[in-house]
């Protein structure tokens, strides 16, 4: 089961920097609401868990980045990015070749 206490969706302007983080979503419709409210194209997912040595996706992460990259999309929004940060390093799902 998926840990939202370290998941954060970072919203992206259009040139991809950083505009709002989003911690820990308990009620995802919510987290959807403020994203729609925000008109924003680009999201991240942010992920820590620098409790753990490897930032390799378990089958959750990887379950759920493919169904929020293919909910976002009806409502002109891209997942352009999900990132893992562990103690030995990150591990981006977009360099990884998955988005």
């Amino acid at each position: 089961m998926l840990d939202t206490h370290n998941l954060a969706v970072v919203i992206l302007d259009a040139d991809w920097h950083p505009v709002e983080r989003l911690v820990g979503p308990a009620d995802w419709r919510l987290l959807m609401q403020t994203l729609l409210g925000r008109d924003s194209r680009w999201l991240v997912l942010d992920q820590d868990r620098s409790d753990r040595p490897s930032p390799l996706p378990d089958a959750t992460d990887i379950v759920l980045t493919r169904s929020l990259a293919r909910r976002l999309r009806p409502m002109d929004m891209t997942l352009a990015d999900h990132v893992i940060r562990a103690a030995d390093g990150d591990f981006s799902f977009r360099a990884a070749g998955l988005l």
